[in-house]
């Protein structure tokens, strides 16, 4: 469906150009805010690098790995979203958002906006604790 495609690279700058060099690093709370700031704006389906975001999904750093659904990632990420394109690009690219800001400290962000998008699936398995089957 119709979405848009958004990547995160770490930046090419010299670390020593500016004060925190983690400043041009993508972190797993940038990709997480971009994630919040997706479903804000309505998103139906969400993946980055090939990993189906879904209500259990864990976005953490592990030492210098970012995982994903307990799988390992790495820059660039390219986060894919399904949902009103209109919606989703002008929430990431308005002024003072997440995007913004993120460009403004030197990490590599570019935004596409897709006609005809595909989200991968979800692949794992999903162990309920409380619901359950009913026939």
């Amino acid at each position: 469906g119709p979405g848009v495609i958004v990547t995160l690279s770490d930046s090419k700058k010299d670390a020593n150009s500016v004060l925190n060099p983690s400043t041009l690093l993508v972190h797993d709370v940038d990709i997480l805010g971009v994630v919040n700031e997706l479903k804000n704006a309505g998103a139906e389906a969400i993946s980055i690098n090939g990993q189906r975001i879904i209500q259990t999904t864990a976005i953490t750093c592990e030492g210098n790995v970012i995982k994903i659904n307990g799988q390992k990632v790495s820059s660039p990420f390219t986060i894919k979203a399904i949902g009103s394109q209109g919606l989703l690009y002008g929430s990431l690219t308005m002024i003072g958002g997440y995007l913004y800001i993120l460009d403004e400290a030197g990490v590599i962000v570019e935004t596409t906006q897709m006609d005809n998008l595909t989200v991968e699936k979800y692949s794992g398995v999903i162990n309920y604790k409380y619901v359950k089957n009913e026939k």
